[in-house]
């Protein structure tokens, strides 16, 4: 059995749980070996320079980082993948300084920037696990709600970073959104890759998006989070109903509302019949976008959207 020690069994008077969500802060690099350039990361490190360093502004992170911690309520903040740039042990390191500077609590999973190489564990997750576990999938305790965080991220090919949820992952998943629905927890699943074809081109996409869709949808979830499109989307996985939610990345500097860099302030409430879920959309200066929410227990249909 799963459980929260702090928790009692659904309590439908129970307040609101709060949580944020953010992702693909690619923060700045630090220095980095030219030894560690001799693989795909090249490719990457030349578009870092001649682009992405100049659209992905750590200030702009760092002022939505703040954002986030003026909100008192927020229990926890959870970035689903790309806290690095190249996935190397020296950004590994940095990123660990930084998670353990942040404001507020953070839960964590890869992306695949952060796996653009093979690299040693040692050098790599080892680093997060305070933020994450040593294995996927964990499972973080917010109240009756359960953050399950899954790892897609797997180098890849160059011109490529989709990602996988592999078959052990898939078999766990299984039997934890089993347990926790029966013990009537609200499921949270968060990953790097979209479980959901023509949000990403294929190259970019999750390659077994039915195999995890078939498992979302034989046992149940109340909302799966993800980061990788840079795009502020509320769709659902694919072949079900359930809501499928992405966020920009947390340094983009764009004018596109979109594709600006915010984060979701997500909102849990249990009711009788399940699970009040609301969004809202706030951008780095505090400015709220969009706002959604429904139940748990009927079909997504998000309401008072604006911008």
């Amino acid at each position: 059995m799963f459980f929260d020690s702090l928790a009692s069994f659904p309590n439908r008077r129970a307040p609101a749980i709060h949580l944020a969500h953010m992702s693909d802060p690619h923060l700045p690099p630090p220095h980095i070996p030219w030894t560690s350039f001799f693989n795909k990361r090249l490719l990457s490190r030349t578009l870092w320079r001649s682009k992405r360093r100049h659209i992905l502004r750590p200030d702009i992170t760092h002022q939505l980082v703040e954002d986030i911690a003026s909100h008192k309520e927020i229990r926890a903040v959870l970035i689903s993948g790309d806290i690095t740039n190249f996935g190397t042990k020296e950004e590994y390191k940095q990123a660990a300084t930084w998670l353990k500077g942040l404001p507020v609590s953070p839960v964590i999973v890869p992306g695949n920037h952060d796996f653009m190489a093979p690299i040693a564990h040692k050098h790599s997750l080892a680093q997060w696990e305070e933020w994450s576990d040593k294995t996927f999938p964990f499972v973080r305790f917010f109240g009756k709600v359960a953050v399950i965080g899954l790892n897609s991220a797997l180098p890849t090919l160059p011109f490529t970073a989709y990602g996988l949820i592999n078959k052990k992952q898939r078999n766990n998943l299984a039997r934890l959104l089993a347990e926790l629905g029966k013990e009537g927890y609200c499921r949270v699943v968060m990953l790097h890759h979209p479980p959901r074809k023509g949000l990403l081109p294929y190259r970019k996409s999750l390659i077994n998006t039915s195999r995890l869709s078939k498992i979302l949808r034989t046992y149940g979830a109340e909302l799966v989070l993800h980061g990788h499109s840079h795009d502020a989307t509320l769709t659902t996985v694919e072949g079900t109903d359930i809501p499928l939610l992405g966020v920009s990345a947390a340094a983009m500097d764009s004018h596109i509302i979109s594709r600006k860099a915010s984060w979701n302030h997500l909102s849990f409430t249990p009711h009788t019949k399940g699970w009040h879920i609301a969004v809202q959309r706030i951008d780095a200066t505090g400015h709220v976008f969009a706002q959604m929410e429904w139940d748990s227990s009927s079909s997504l249909r998000p309401v008072n959207v604006h911008s």
